[in-house]
């Protein structure tokens, strides 16, 4: 047999058994309570994740969304006021999260300045109004009228596979700002 590297320590060793893994005793019980500590991690995240309610993945998906709509908006003015003042900025609403149906709708939210438009005129809809027509069009903003009172009702596994997509649309979309810097 030919030598190998030690998974723990990574000495050289020459092996005694086809299978062996580890340079000595010290190393196989370091092993051993390494690939025991990870199974009761993974034990330990499936009781959680076992215990979390559909609330709890509606509000992960809320704040995953919210990160993706400020990634995507972060060149954009507000949508409400047009400021681009270096202040923080929320995922502004046009219809509320309570229209279960545009909750999660990517045309009905948008960056907007946290303090002054989203939280002190309460998303400041009157001004909001004109620059979503301005900016996804007048059909789209219709589109978002006819179909506010619409229901959805998200079931947890439909609400846990949005989670991984949007993880991963603001993945990519944090990767391409990043590499848009460095070629500049």
């Amino acid at each position: 047999m030919k030598p190998k590297k030690c998974k723990i320590c990574g000495d050289k060793y020459q092996p005694t058994r086809p299978l062996q893994v580890v340079c000595g005793y010290d190393c196989a019980i370091k092993l051993s309570s390494r690939q025991k500590e990870k199974k009761e991690k993974k034990e330990l995240k499936q009781i959680k994740d076992s215990l979390l309610t559909k609330a709890d993945y509606i509000k992960m998906l809320q704040q995953v969304f919210n990160a993706f709509i400020r990634e995507r908006d972060k060149d954009l003015p507000c949508i409400s006021c047009g400021t681009t003042a270096n202040i923080k900025y929320d995922a502004g609403h046009f219809y509320p999260t309570t229209y279960s149906f545009l909750r999660f709708h990517e045309d009905n939210v948008h960056k907007q300045c946290s303090k002054s438009c989203n939280m002190e005129k309460h998303g400041n809809i009157s001004e909001y109004r004109p620059r979503l027509i301005e900016r996804i069009g007048l059909a789209k903003v219709q589109w978002l009228d006819e179909n506010r009172h619409k229901r959805l009702d998200l079931s947890i596994p439909e609400l846990q596979e949005f989670i991984k997509i949007y993880k991963l649309m603001l993945k990519q979309l944090r990767n391409n700002s990043k590499n848009t810097c460095k070629k500049t």
